[in-house]
C-alpha cells in the first residue's frame, strides 16, 4: 500500500519552475550571444583602429621622407582621396592673413580658382573657426559660398591644417559616393594634422635652401667683385708701366710688363669663369655627381687651358648628402689646382664599388711640402674645408705631394 503520508506531486508548480529555468537559460544564452557579438564588434573596431594607426604611420613616414614641397602636396592630395574614397582634393595655404592660395589640386572635380579671400569663403570660415566643415547637400553650397568648385560638386569636406597651434591652410576633399560621414571627419582630421606637419617641414626646408643659396650667391658676388677689381687694377699697373718703359726706349722691360699683363688677364678670366660657374651650378640631385663634375671640368678647367681627364668606374648614384660633399670636395681640390698648382694637366677619377666610393684629383703642378704645411699649421681654407667634409662623411683623406712633383688627393668613403 502507498504511504499515506507522501504528499502528491504538484505538477503545475513543477512545470512552472521548469519554465522559469528554461527562460533563465535562454536569457543567459541571449546575454552570452550579445556579449560575444559585442566582443566581436570591439575586436573588429580595435583591428580597424590598429590598421588605421599603422596606415597613418606609413603615410606620415612617406610624407616626411619627401622634402620637395610639390611632391609633399601631391602625396597629401593622393592619400587624402584614398583614405575615404573621395574623387577630388585640394590644398590651400595661407599666403597672408587675408588670402588662401590653391597650391595643389588633384582628381575630379578640380578647384577653379587660384586663391580665395579668408573673409567671405567657406575655406576662410574653416580658418577662422578652426573646425572642419561637412556639406553633403548641393543646395547649401551657394549659401556656404562654395564658389571655388565647379557645378558637378556633390559633397565637400574641408579641414584646417594645424601646425604648432596655428592654422597654415585648408585641406579639401570632394565627391565621395553617398556623401561624407562623421567617421570621415574623424579620420581626415587625424590625417590633416599629419599632412600639415609634412607641408610645414617641406616649406621650412625650402626656406633654408633659399637662404643658403642667397648667402652663397652673396659670398660669390663679393669674391667676383674683389677678384675682378684686383685683376683690373693689376692690368692697369702693368699697362702703365709698359707704356712708360716704351717711352723710355726700354723695349725688353716693356715686353716683360706686357707678359705679366697677359698672365694677369688670363688669371682674371679663369677666376671669373670659376665664380660664374659657382653662381649657376648644375642641379646635383637631378643630374648626379658624375654629370656635374663633367660639366665643371668643361666649364672651368678646359676653358682655362688645362688638359683634363675624367675617369669613372662602376658608375652609380649615391645618397644625395654624400654626393653633395664629394662634389664640394672635388670643387675645392680643382680650385686649388687652378689657383696654386700652375699645372698643365689634371685628372679626376671616381671609382664606385658596392661598399665604397673613391675620389681622386691628380695634377702635374708645382706641388708643395706636406711636412712643412703640417708642422707649421699652414694650409688654405680649401684644404681645411676638404678635411672637414671628409671627416663629416666618415671618410679617409690622403695627400701625396712634394715640390715640383704635383699633387694627388684621394678621398675614400665607406658606404
Amino acid at each position: 500500500m502507498p504511504d499515506q503520508n507522501t504528499e502528491p506531486i504538484d505538477i503545475p508548480a513543477l512545470q512552472q519552475a521548469l519554465d522559469a529555468l528554461r527562460a533563465d537559460i535562454r536569457e543567459r544564452e541571449e546575454a552570452a550571444t550579445a556579449l560575444a557579438l559585442r566582443n566581436a564588434e570591439l575586436q573588429g573596431e580595435l583591428q580597424r583602429r590598429l590598421a588605421e594607426s599603422e596606415s597613418f604611420g606609413r603615410v606620415l613616414v612617406s610624407l616626411l621622407q619627401k622634402t620637395v614641397l610639390e611632391q609633399v602636396l601631391d602625396s597629401v592630395c593622393t592619400e587624402a582621396q584614398g583614405l575615404i574614397g573621395a574623387t577630388g582634393s585640394a590644398v590651400l595655404l595661407l599666403t597672408d592673413q587675408a588670402w588662401l592660395e590653391v597650391k595643389h589640386r588633384l582628381g575630379q572635380p578640380l578647384a577653379t580658382v587660384e586663391r580665395l579671400p579668408v573673409d567671405g569663403s567657406l575655406a576662410g570660415q574653416v580658418v577662422r573657426k578652426g573646425e572642419p566643415v561637412l556639406l553633403n547637400d548641393p543646395a547649401l553650397f551657394e549659401q556656404a559660398q562654395v564658389y571655388q568648385w565647379p557645378a558637378d560638386l556633390t559633397a565637400l569636406l574641408a579641414l584646417p591644417l594645424y601646425v604648432n597651434g596655428g592654422i597654415i591652410g585648408v585641406l579639401d576633399v570632394v565627391n565621395k559616393a553617398g556623401g561624407f560621414t562623421e567617421e570621415d571627419v574623424r579620420v581626415m582630421s587625424v590625417f590633416a594634422n599629419q599632412a600639415a606637419m609634412a607641408i610645414e617641414h617641406a616649406r621650412l626646408q625650402r626656406q633654408a635652401e633659399q637662404l643658403a643659396v642667397l648667402e652663397e650667391r652673396q659670398r660669390l658676388a663679393r669674391e667676383l667683385h674683389d677678384s675682378v677689381t684686383q685683376s683690373l687694377y693689376s692690368v692697369t699697373l702693368y699697362a702703365n708701366a709698359a707704356a712708360l718703359a716704351l717711352a723710355a726706349g726700354k723695349g725688353e722691360v716693356a715686353a716683360g710688363y706686357l707678359s705679366e699683363l697677359q698672365e694677369t688677364a688670363r688669371e682674371g678670366m679663369r677666376d671669373m669663369r670659376l665664380l660664374i660657374f659657382q653662381l649657376h651650378p648644375p642641379v646635383l640631385e637631378a643630374e648626379g655627381l658624375v654629370a656635374v663634375l663633367q660639366t665643371r671640368l668643361a666649364a672651368v678647367e678646359d676653358r682655362a687651358g688645362l688638359q683634363t681627364q675624367f675617369r669613372v668606374e662602376g658608375e652609380r648614384r649615391l645618397p644625395i648628402a654624400i654626393e653633395e660633399d664629394l662634389y664640394w670636395i672635388a670643387q675645392e681640390a680643382l680650385n686649388n689646382v687652378g689657383k696654386h698648382a700652375a699645372a698643365q694637366h689634371v685628372t679626376v677619377h671616381l671609382h664606385f664599388t658596392a661598399a665604397s666610393v673613391r675620389l681622386e684629383v691628380i695634377d702635374d703642378g708645382v706641388g708643395f711640402d706636406l711636412q712643412a704645411v703640417r708642422s707649421e699649421g699652414r694650409g688654405s681654407g680649401g684644404l681645411r674645408s676638404i678635411a672637414e667634409r671628409t671627416e663629416r662623411l666618415g671618410g679617409r683623406l690622403t695627400h701625396e705631394s712634394g715640390p715640383g712633383e704635383g699633387t694627388r688627393l684621394v678621398v675614400e668613403v665607406t658606404l
